[in-house]
Order: structure tokens, then sequence, then C-alpha cells
């Protein structure tokens, strides 16, 4: 069995700001940096295979603390990015509500009725994710393995494993920066044992 902790980047200056990132990127902040050091204690105990982070720097820099000291074989993987937001990358919720307020609301609240045009589709984010994952499941079949991505692509991931609709991609519990997502794999089959884990922020 492949048991696979997926881990949210930390909050970055971006999200602080209420800036959309998607395939552009910040650096951790302060609260950032903190909250993936506290991960790391917690994760202290247990023994990974390997570490994989998406190739975007947010999560470059939360993975590298995460592992510490650890010698780790690691790998970044494009796949493992967030979702492309094409128009609405680098601007804040409030600048983008001014010019896309319909589509970003069927984005937020009505995900099943939203058209990707300038955007990547959920679709999309899904079937790249989850088959990077198929793919690391297949080469560590038998151990632990860190991950370290991005929110709406854990949650497309969740959403897939537990064969929910589109229109169920944002139901809760949120995934919060260095939030823990475990799900496994045995023979094919995937199980989600825990969704956004923040006990190491209590």
């Amino acid at each position: 069995m492949t048991t696979f902790f997926l881990v949210r980047h930390g909050e970055t200056v971006w999200n602080k700001e209420r800036r959309l990132q998607g395939w552009l990127d910040s650096p951790l902040s302060e609260k950032g940096i903190l909250h993936a050091e506290q991960l790391a204690q917690q994760l202290q105990a247990i023994q990974f295979a390997a570490a994989y982070s998406s190739s975007s720097g947010r999560a470059k820099e939360t993975l590298a603390l995460l592992i510490a000291d650890r010698e780790l074989p690691c790998f970044y993987e494009d796949n493992l990015r967030e979702i492309f937001l094409g128009n609405w990358q680098g601007k804040t919720i409030e600048d983008i509500i001014g010019t896309y307020r319909f589509d970003y609301e069927l984005y937020t609240d009505y995900p099943a009725q939203f058209i990707a045009t300038h955007t990547e589709s959920f679709g999309a984010v899904t079937e790249r994710a989850m088959y990077t994952l198929k793919n690391i499941a297949e080469k560590y079949p038998h151990e632990n393995v860190l991950i370290v991505s991005h929110a709406v692509t854990i949650k497309c991931i969740i959403n897939a494993i537990l064969e929910r609709g589109i229109n169920q991609l944002w139901a809760a519990p949120m995934i919060e920066g260095t939030s823990v997502t475990i799900i496994e794999r045995l023979n094919r089959q995937w199980v989600v044992k825990d969704i956004g884990n923040t006990k190491h922020l209590i």
C-alpha cells in the first residue's frame, strides 16, 4: 500500500494580499514558513521513501522546510502545479470581481457550471494530478510518500477519489496552508483517510 501525505504549500505573500497565483508565484510569508516548520516537527516520526512537489517555487520552498535534514530523493512535477488561472493570475480577487464577476462567481460557487476559457478546467487538473499519483504509487507500492501541492489540485484529487461531481468540489473542509490530506492506494483502489488536517497548528 502506498500512503500519500498531500500537503498544501504554506501561506504566501500573495495569499495574504488575496492575489491569485495559479502558475505564477510568490514566496512564503513569515506565517507560511512557521507553519511549515511546525508541520515538519509533526512529520518527524514518519519514514518517507520519497518526496515530490509541484514545480512552483512556493511548493518547493515548503518541501525544503518539511524535509529539513532528511536525505530523501526529491522530485518536482509540473503535473502537481496549481490550476492555471489565465487572465486572473497575479490579480487580486477584488480586481477579478470588478472585471470577471460572473465567471468568478461560477468558479467559486457553481464549479459544475464553470466553463474554462482562459483558464484550465477542473477536469484537466484532475487528470494530470491523478495520472502522476498513479505513477508514483507504482514506483513506491509499499511506502509513504510526501507530496507538496496546491489547494485546487488537492481538492480535485479528493473529488476524484470520492467519485463526487464537480458541483461538490469545494465541499468542506477547506485545504488550508500546510494542511495534510492522507490518501492510500492498494490494489488499484484509492481511499481518502484524512482531509485538510491542521492539528500541527493548534
